[in-house]
């Protein structure tokens, strides 16, 4: 995939409700829209769409927040692999 410019204009249009309809934040009522889905919906094409998402993901969640996340997930991995393996030893690696 190569450069991608998107249009302030259009980002600042279309942010609130591309992060609404898709995954960005998880609700238990609904599933979030593919970027297709929601390209479909709001007129525009794919890769506007994930390019919205994605610049908007980063705007609304601070460095710290993806670096908590990202840990959470590795002890999760860790405590299911030591759980499933019978290895309580993985778990504080």
């Amino acid at each position: 995939m190569g450069f991608f410019r998107l249009d302030p204009e259009v980002y600042a249009r279309h942010k609130d409700d591309v992060l609404r309809l898709s995954n960005s934040f998880q609700r238990i009522d609904a599933r979030g829209l593919s970027d297709r889905e929601i390209a479909e919906r709001l007129g525009l094409d794919e890769p506007t769409v994930t390019e919205i998402r994605v610049i908007a993901e980063r705007d609304c969640y601070p460095l710290d927040e993806w670096q908590r996340a990202i840990e959470f997930k590795r002890k999760a991995c860790r405590d299911w692999a030591a759980a499933a393996l019978k290895r309580p030893d993985l778990k504080d690696s």
